[in-house]
């Protein structure tokens, strides 16, 4: 609940006090201020085991908690099982499965499954808040609006404008024409902001949502970005909070009226504000809330824009200890390996509190602070009085985990690690063993469990397990191909099994010694598990010129029933013979393998039936002895006959390879927007691996990036990680795949298509902003010859040609798909002989390399032989937000241009040292050409 006005520092705005601020100036316009004031947020979340929990029913379970500091009870902002991160709710009546609340005094859990509490590990988030002074911040919730930042818009035809998606829209025109539609023009952020454009008009138009899951007595944040562009005060931006027309939520957050506005601004300067209505939700059926472009007086001429708006809950007002000077922020740094893509490198300096008296002793030995997460934000105050930026509109500048604090008498410093140190994590994450799922095969015991997206062939299973099937005692194999373990989806499909002779045949995809399923009910699939079971047995028989033929006769003549020549198995060649005999003579004869008694049986229903296993013509190199008949003597005189000796394999001789297509979409579509479909597209492969193996949430993940950077990385992928592998080596794989960048910034990933555009929104520096400046060439950036591996084989044999096996600690000779081109011309022009090659994990030939115009190949080529400007310069505060991999433009009266300026040159942020600090930027960029 709020605290009291008293209590809150009245200058500043959002801490506890209900009602409308507005008019306020947006962060990114601070960025620019050089004698604004700069402050410091850090949410700090140490962790607490907590045990004997009492049931509610229903699957719900409380506990007290009331962890206090510095007598302030501090919130409860997560909790974690050793299965599920928990999502918190409004309130108790909102509980469901995976979901906790916190009443202030009491924690509230419903675990999936409705799993007591007891029965596994509960580790609550504790919120800790610091800061650079004193106050009162809201803590937030999720946003309820669908498409607050306006960036999906749908086209209703018909003429009818354009409408942003999720929003209803709602008129009244008395005079002119009023408008509605997305404008690139300088949104606040992202590429589009909601314009609503008056032309000598009279009236109103807003858009609205309803929602009716509020909680009565809940407060909420409805916040916001406004842009009014008119003359003399004409137009006039507003916001409305009712229940759809009746009663409205008057100015004061608190109190019900009629035909009331929350609040208005008519200022006209046409520049970004920032508003935030913080008030308590009504018992009502239905909440609308509104945004109103309205004229004053007249008919009014100009726009009114809106973008980045928010709806969420307020779970409380935290207060921020005024633990941190400025000089607490940790210095950023990151790089790319080089100007093409390679592995992003990122450090961290340390997060320092002030420690007077050995104040936060206490709190350090009471919660577990190693691994903890850690959230800093960076505001301030503009000059001369003016408005402080708004919590929630100061940036992330960094989020990460707590090393093991230092202590001393004056201070606590604590090691600061970003999420880039995902980077260094190593997939697959788990392997075969004695205590999780075994290996029964010895050479298989400590393998991976692979991960596979898109399409592979020759895929190397493990057995895991033996089964028998038919009442058969053949101990028949079950194995694994992928490792469904984190996603319930599972794989695509299983297309096809291929059996081998031996290993030398399947390193060498020899056709002729292999057989191939599936066979109707030879298998049975699971690609929910990324498993299968061998029903039959499938031992590879090699059928040659020398033993293809068997002698029979059914009281005339010697038949001779020949098969082709080939590698087959029992069963088949059981159906072949089967086949072949009725052709000859007796269309009542059977052949079959008994799997029970792993013999071969041949019998006729009526007749005669003698098997001329001695005497027929070539005998001795006919197919009985493959079948387990002895050639010692003529089978007469019956007609069934069973084999002399049984025909096994025991299921550890199985040498398979296996064709199949990798992790599918959910029924929602979540990553690729079909359900079911193939996740086989390079950003979709980075999202999936982000949320579900590294377990990175939803909200640290910019959904319109990767959707948007998915339209242009369209190119289906074949990505098998069955050897440990660095997640920087395989993003950096992903990046070149898909010509697009991974980005951090704030704690949030983007995926970012890599072109030649200037995005909406790009910070340009010019001569005043610049404290020091350089330019060069760098001939790294120049390669006479470029080639690229795509479609890696997964278990490195020569079938795919030549090149050289990346994947491991040791990297060895082992060939994969590759394609070459050289420019001998970069030789001619700058004296470059190198050579580099660049991984993809193109599945198909046309998209990597052939033909060239066009491909992957073709592009980096285009890149690897063009002269490009570097420049290394140190700026003011413009670019701290720009991630590695994000643009500049650079606007310079001097510069390495045949001009002797540099005029809106579009750069690339290659390596960036970010001190906060000083307000300061280190930059090595590249240009984009």
């Amino acid at each position: 609940m709020p605290v009291p006005a008293s209590e809150a520092i009245a200058s500043d705005v959002g801490h506890g006090a209900l009602g409308a601020r507005s008019g306020l100036r947006p962060f990114r316009d601070l960025l620019s201020e050089t004698v604004g004031q700069r402050h410091l947020w850090v949410e700090l979340r140490p962790k607490k085991l907590l045990t004997t929990w009492i049931a509610e029913g229903g699957g719900v379970f409380r506990k007290a908690v009331a962890e206090v500091f510095d007598g302030v009870v501090l919130d409860v902002v997560g909790v974690q099982t050793l299965t599920e991160t928990l999502v918190r709710v409004e309130s108790q009546a909102l509980l469901t499965a995976g979901h906790f609340y916190y009443s202030g005094a009491t924690l509230y859990v419903y675990l999936t499954g409705g799993v007591a509490p007891s029965t596994t590990s509960v580790v609550v988030q504790l919120g800790v808040h610091v800061g650079s002074h004193g106050v009162y911040q809201p803590v937030l919730g999720v946003d309820r609006l669908a498409n607050g930042p306006f960036e999906a818009w749908t086209d209703p035809g018909g003429g009818i404008p354009w409408t942003p998606d999720g929003w209803t829209v709602s008129s009244s025109v008395s005079a002119g024409t009023i408008g509605l539609d997305k404008t690139t023009s300088d949104p606040l952020q992202g590429n589009y902001a909601a314009r609503i454009s008056f032309t000598a008009a009279t009236g109103a138009i807003g858009v609205r949502q309803d929602f009716t899951t509020l909680v009565a007595g809940q407060v909420y944040r409805f916040s916001g970005a406004y842009r009014v562009t008119s003359t003399a005060g004409g137009l006039m931006a507003s916001v409305y909070i009712d229940d759809a027309g009746t009663g409205f939520v008057l100015p004061d957050g608190r109190t019900i009226g009629t035909s009331t506005r929350a609040w208005s601004d008519v200022a006209g300067a046409g520049e970004w504000r920032r508003f935030a209505f913080d008030f308590v939700c009504p018992a009502w059926g239905t909440l609308r809330a509104s945004l109103f472009a309205e004229t004053v007086s007249g008919t009014q001429s100009g726009l009114v824009d809106w973008d980045d708006v928010r709806l969420q809950p307020v779970y409380r007002y935290a207060y921020h200890e005024p633990l941190l000077s400025i000089d607490s922020v940790p210095i950023l740094e990151a790089a790319r390996a080089d100007a093409f893509w390679g592995e992003m490198s990122s450090a961290l300096g340390s997060l320092s509190l002030l420690n007077g008296g050995g104040r936060l002793e206490p709190l350090l030995a009471a919660y577990d602070w190693i691994g903890a997460d850690a959230i800093c934000r960076v505001g301030g105050r503009f000059q001369l009085g003016g408005n402080e930026i708004l919590l929630d509109d100061c940036p992330v500048i960094a989020s990460g985990r707590l090393g093991a604090p230092t202590v001393t008498d004056s201070g606590v410093a604590f090691d600061l690690e970003d999420d880039r140190k995902l980077g260094e994590r190593i997939l697959p994450t788990r392997t075969y063993s004695d205590s999780g799922t075994p290996a029964l095969v010895q050479s298989d015991f400590g393998r991976s469990r692979a991960l596979l997206f898109g399409t592979k062939r020759a895929i190397k299973p493990v057995q895991y397990g033996t089964h028998t099937t038919g009442g058969g005692a053949i101990p028949l194999g079950s194995y694994e191909v992928v490792d469904c373990t984190d996603w319930a989806a599972g794989i695509k499909e299983f297309t096809s099994v291929s059996w081998y002779t031996d290993e030398d045949a399947a390193t060498a995809r020899a056709a002729s010694r292999r057989t191939v399923g599936p066979y109707g009910s030879d298998f049975d699939f699971f690609v929910a598990t990324g498993r299968f079971d061998v029903l039959l047995d499938m031992h590879p028989l090699v059928i040659t010129q020398e033993n293809n033929k068997l002698h029979f006769d059914t009281g005339g003549a010697v038949l001779s029933a020949e098969i082709s020549p080939q590698t087959s198995h029992m069963h088949k060649v059981a159906y072949d013979l089967y086949t072949a005999m009725r052709a000859l003579d007796g269309a009542d004869v059977t052949v079959g393998y008994d799997v029970s008694g792993q013999l071969m049986h041949i019998s006729k229903t009526a007749g005669t039936l003698n098997l001329r296993c001695a005497t027929g013509a070539d005998a001795q190199m006919g197919v009985w002895a493959l079948l387990g008949f002895s050639a010692a003597a003529d089978r007469t005189g019956s007609l069934n006959y069973a084999a002399d000796t049984t025909i096994q394999m025991e299921a550890y001789d199985a040498v398979l390879r296996i064709d199949a297509i990798g992790f599918k979409d959910d029924a929602s579509g979540t990553y690729t927007g079909t359900a079911s479909a193939t996740i086989e597209k390079a950003p979709d492969i980075a999202r999936f691996i982000l949320r579900v193996l590294l377990g990175v949430p939803a909200s640290a993940i910019d959904l319109p990036s990767f959707v948007a950077a998915r339209a242009v990385a369209d190119r289906p992928c074949s990505l098998y990680v069955g050897n440990p592998r660095t997640v920087a080596d395989i993003f950096s794989e992903l990046e070149t795949t898909g010509n697009m960048d991974l980005m951090l910034k704030g704690g949030v990933w983007y995926c970012q298509a890599r072109d030649a555009t200037t995005p909406v929104g790009t910070p340009e520096l010019v001569d005043t902003d610049f404290l020091s400046f350089e330019s060069h060439y760098d001939p790294e950036d120049l390669f006479k010859t470029v080639s690229l591996t795509y479609n890696e084989s997964p278990d490195g044999s020569n079938a795919y040609g030549g090149g050289l096996h990346r994947r491991g600690p040791n990297p060895s000779p082992s060939p994969v798909k590759m394609g070459e081109v050289e420019d001998e011309t970069i030789a001619l022009r700058y004296g470059r002989f190198d050579q580099k090659t660049f991984a993809t994990c193109l599945r198909d030939a046309a998209d990597a390399t052939t033909p060239l115009a066009g491909s992957r190949l073709e592009e980096i080529a285009t890149q690897a032989s063009t002269k490009r400007r570097r420049f290394t310069f140190s700026t003011k505060g413009k670019a701290l937000q720009v991630p590695v991999g994000g643009k500049l433009l650079l606007t310079r009266s001097r510069g390495l241009d045949a001009t002797g300026a540099l005029s809106a040159v579009l750069v690339r942020v290659l390596r960036k040292r970010d001190d906060w600090g000083r307000w300061v930027s280190d930059v090595v960029a590249i240009e984009v050409v």
